[in-house]
């Protein structure tokens, strides 16, 4: 009997939140002046939310920006406490700013409700790609194993605006933004 007074708490606790995608991945040319990706927050209950960046890793000279719920001035890295009420869904976005700097950038959200008592993350993943000459790859290395796009298919017609993953005989991988 003991025991399941023990336990029956444990159940009872549920989620006040939860996030359509924790995992976002995206790309663009590094010229570019931002580029981002959203989810969207969904509430199961009056709330109230804050939010802190708790792991960043960008090249140096990137910035960032979050919104949520509305776009907060560039690097800020904890977002003020907002309510929301039951059955809310809300836009929630990650920006980066490359300022022309090739590279990766991870951004790690921890979103906390009801004074830390339910907490989740998100993450991006942004990769800042440099302009290439895909006829150079392809005929110039011999050293390319294969070429394919995002649902794994091997490419044989290149498209402007497309990212494709070269995988070379030493099993490493890069990828690649054809903008021209």
């Amino acid at each position: 009997m003991i025991l399941f007074f023990l336990i029956v708490p444990f159940f009872l606790v549920s989620q006040v939140f939860t996030i359509d995608d924790d995992y976002l991945e995206f790309s663009d040319n590094y010229m570019v002046n931002n580029f981002s990706m959203n989810t969207f927050l969904n509430t199961f209950s009056d709330l109230t939310i804050t939010y802190e960046i708790i792991n960043d890793s960008l090249p140096s000279g990137w910035d960032f920006q979050n919104c949520f719920p509305t776009c907060n001035p560039i690097n800020t890295y904890i977002g003020p406490a907002t309510f929301f009420s039951n059955g809310t869904s809300v836009y929630l976005n990650g920006h980066f700013y490359p300022n022309n700097t090739p590279g990766v950038g991870l951004l790690v959200m921890e979103l906390s409700a009801q004074h830390g008592l339910y907490r989740d993350t998100v993450t991006w993943r942004g990769e800042a790609l440099m302009e290439m000459d895909i006829n150079e790859i392809l005929y110039s290395n011999s050293s390319i194993d294969k070429i394919y796009n995002y649902n794994g298919q091997i490419v044989k017609d290149f498209h402007f605006g497309n990212i494709f993953f070269v995988t070379f005989k030493d099993n490493s991988t890069k990828t690649y933004y054809i903008i021209r």
